[in-house]
């Protein structure tokens, strides 16, 4: 662990919590917020959060073990070292063009599914291209990281808005114009933002997967070509396994293909056991498809299963930081939500409902909510039960929407972000240097077009 600082920083974060819980009344929301007293988190409070943690919140950190497999895997076999000096051989005298393409992916990911946090599958190849075409390692982490926050920020394919008012998105509109005007931006500040040139070297050295050469004891041929086609189909399969269609076409496909039998033998649903349909994926059905990603990397390129053991084990080793970074931050949340004292601060910041103080209690609340299902869940059902206006639902659900990306973008409770930062074994102070004059401008995106929002649609 070269770098600490990252831990100190979510120390003080943890640390600013537990504070707030001795000094703020906590908070019971159901159908109204109800005040009650302070509801201090003592000392054996912290380890009976455990077995809250290790049943509802471990999913992203077994995750990131599995992507640490599949690319310890990928480094042994030599096709990422292929594949990725193929590509920076590609895009060396068009490095910007990789920028665009490569901020356009991310973005329009989170933007247009629901694969944000499952992106960082595709994270470190990307990364190791960036570096390979000299970016510094806080540039890697904005083209990538930043640009599915800046997706999710303006979330196009927002099933929340359906679920939580009952009504289609009045809003996509607004929605696609701030996607356009961020992506452009995003792009633009990387391109033009200076950063000292000679840390590039440097950087290329600190991060966890360095392409490096075969390490297989079968001597052969690796061009790459492999890697570049498991990742395409793990993009595809995602895609298709974790955005909601809300159509049956993908359960009657899986229902034939299980049914599938050869005498009596049910071939696929034997073989392969119980995958979730298309558009309703959990993390139980990520960790099988990795799983089964790895074997088929291992066979094409002719890993022994010993080797793809060790390989596993090597890649599980380097996430090992970034896995412990997620699970501090789920701490976060859960402190959070046991204590209400949240749901105190936002009734008394909203006061009589005007829409700024609304705004204003997001912008407060969000950066303690470390997934966006529980800020549309939590924070939402605490703006609702303070200002008891229905009928701005769908504004509230917009509201919480743009300034959870807000936060996903600099908040030391962004999973992703601290997840990107600690792969890379940069600080996050750094990051704060280079992103804050990008974070203004974010900024007064999102309040320019709530601003538009109040005056022309409310």
């Amino acid at each position: 662990m070269k770098n600490k600082s990252n831990f100190k920083v979510l120390g003080i974060m943890l640390l600013v919590v537990l504070l707030l819980t001795w000094v703020i009344p906590s908070s019971v929301v159901s159908g109204e917020i109800t005040v009650g007293k302070v509801a201090p988190v003592g000392f054996a409070d912290i380890f009976s959060s455990i077995p809250v943690l290790t049943t509802y919140f471990m999913q992203v950190a077994v995750f990131i073990l599995f992507v640490g497999m599949f690319y310890g895997v990928s480094n042994a076999s030599g096709s990422l070292k292929a594949l990725v000096n193929k590509l920076v051989s590609m895009f060396k005298n068009k490095k910007w063009l990789f920028v665009v393409i490569t901020v356009l992916f991310y973005s329009l990911l989170s933007a247009l599914s629901k694969v944000y946090i499952s992106a960082f599958v595709f994270v470190p190849l990307s990364i190791a291209v960036l570096l390979g075409l000299k970016y510094t390692k806080v540039q890697a982490i904005l083209a990538t990281v930043g640009a599915s926050s800046v997706g999710l920020l303006a979330q196009v394919l927002n099933t929340n808005v359906k679920t939580i008012t009952g009504a289609d998105d009045k809003f996509i509109w607004f929605r696609l114009a701030l996607l356009c005007v961020l992506v452009i931006f995003t792009i633009i500040y990387l391109l033009k933002v200076s950063v000292k040139k000679d840390k590039a070297e440097k950087d290329a050295e600190a991060v966890m997967f360095v392409p490096e050469a075969r390490s297989a004891s079968k001597k052969v041929t690796v061009k790459g070509t492999s890697l570049f086609v498991v990742v395409a189909l793990l993009f595809v399969v995602f895609v298709l396994g974790i955005t909601p269609w809300n159509t049956e076409i993908f359960e009657k496909a899986y229902t034939a293909i299980k049914d599938v039998k050869i005498g009596n033998f049910a071939v696929f649903a034997s073989i392969l056991g119980a995958f979730e349909t298309f558009g309703a994926w959990s993390y139980n059905s990520l960790y099988a498809t990795l799983g089964l990603a790895i074997i088929v990397l291992s066979i094409s390129n002719h890993l022994k299963f010993g080797e793809m053991v060790d390989a596993c084990v090597e890649g599980a080793k380097k996430v090992l930081n970034p896995v412990l970074v997620s699970i501090l931050i789920n701490i976060v949340l859960i402190f959070t939500l046991n204590s209400g004292f949240l749901g105190t601060i936002i009734k008394y910041v909203i006061g009589k409902g005007r829409i700024l103080r609304v705004i204003a209690s997001a912008f407060i609340a969000n950066p303690f909510m470390v997934d966006l299902n529980y800020s549309m869940q939590y924070v939402l059902s605490c703006i609702f039960y303070s200002t008891n206006n229905q009928d701005l639902l769908n504004v509230y659900q917009l509201i919480i929407q743009t300034t959870f990306g807000f936060a996903a973008l600099v908040a030391p409770s962004s999973i992703l972000l601290m997840v990107g930062l600690s792969y890379v074994e940069e600080k996050y102070t750094n990051w704060f240097k280079y992103i804050w004059k990008f974070m203004i401008v974010v900024f007064a995106a999102i309040g320019i077009m709530l601003l538009v929002l109040k005056y022309t649609a409310l």
